[in-house]
């Protein structure tokens, strides 16, 4: 009777021990089937994020590529090309066949500079072209003083006059009758222009640029060449006070002939800086600007808002040690 009862008691406690390992294989068959659910969730949205951030990745490098497109339309728009300026003007006219006219043989502008308070000879930066707001915040950077031509407004620069507003100091950049020159700009002044039409364009630049107290030539061979239509511009000129800086376009100017008929504030270019875009170029040329103030009394430079000349201007106060920089209007009193 014991016998029977223990044999009945071990029966009781197997079967209560299989009934926990049955518990216990549930268990671990649910919990590997939440794994494997769970896995198979996880890798499901690892796959939709994965997706995800390769087209946002996707979707950025478009913006990238577009972004540098812009930049680099940019850019070209606000950096003038070397080629159609007063400089391929400049090369091409002196590359003419014509002959320089006798008359117009004159050494130097007949135009002393005014009594320098200092001993230091006076050296004039000019800065043609002057288009775009990039261009202004780069001149803006440039250490000592700098005297940007601006182009009348029009349809391709239209903010030109706004963007003269931040410069005590400034010229107009006047474009002329070039001889080579296929892009001219609007309005530009011809030789058959009448007195009446040229006297109210220079009018209507002095209204737009009101502080402005010389304008100088872009292109212009030409028109610099023809005594008639340079006379007439200085009578313009005269009438709306201002003088003129001849950039020297052609080796034929009748500048200085223009002026003994009609006497106004008159300058002329020493150096281009910038017939090549490499700044040690652009450091020779500057040299040879102080080394003719310095025989001289003062000199003028002409570069262009090249991001090359700018960076190189800026980097060049090593070069001015000799000479005071000053604006083209204080070269006279």
């Amino acid at each position: 009777m014991k016998k029977h009862r223990k044999k009945k008691k071990t029966s009781k406690k197997t079967s209560v021990n299989l009934k926990y390992i049955i518990y216990f294989l549930l268990l671990v068959i649910f919990s590997l089937s939440a794994f494997i659910v769970g896995y198979i969730y996880s890798q499901k949205n690892y796959e939709q994020e994965l997706q995800k951030t390769q087209n946002s990745l996707k979707i950025l490098q478009q913006k990238i590529k577009k972004l540098k497109e812009e930049k680099k339309s940019v850019h070209k728009k606000e950096t003038p090309s070397s080629v159609p300026s007063e400089i391929m003007d400049y090369k091409k006219s002196h590359s003419s066949p014509q002959k320089q006219p006798k008359e117009t043989v004159t050494p130097t502008i007949p135009i002393k500079p005014h009594k320098q308070t200092d001993k230091k000879p006076e050296l004039v930066i000019i800065i043609d072209d002057v288009s775009f707001k990039g261009q202004v915040r780069r001149i803006k950077a440039i250490p000592f003083a700098v005297t940007p031509s601006f182009f009348p407004p029009t349809q391709r620069h239209p903010n030109t006059a706004v963007y003269a507003r931040e410069f005590s100091h400034y010229m107009i950049h006047l474009p002329l009758q070039a001889v080579h020159f296929n892009k001219p700009e609007p309005k530009t002044l011809n030789i058959n222009d009448s007195y009446s039409t040229i006297l109210n364009r220079i009018k209507e630049v002095k209204e737009l640029f009101p502080n402005a107290k010389f304008v100088n030539n872009h292109t212009g061979s030409t028109f610099t060449s023809d005594k008639v239509a340079m006379v007439k511009l200085f009578k313009a000129l005269k009438a709306e006070n201002m003088g003129f800086v001849d950039s020297k376009t052609t080796p034929h100017s009748q500048a200085v002939n223009a002026h003994k008929v009609c006497s106004i504030p008159l300058y002329a270019r020493n150096i281009f800086l910038d017939n090549e875009e490499n700044p040690q170029y652009i450091r020779n040329q500057l040299k040879k600007a102080v080394n003719i103030a310095k025989k001289r009394g003062y000199a003028i430079a002409i570069g262009h808002p090249h991001s090359v000349t700018l960076e190189t201007l800026k980097n060049s106060t090593d070069l001015l040690k000799d000479v005071k920089v000053v604006y083209i209007d204080q070269l006279k009193k």
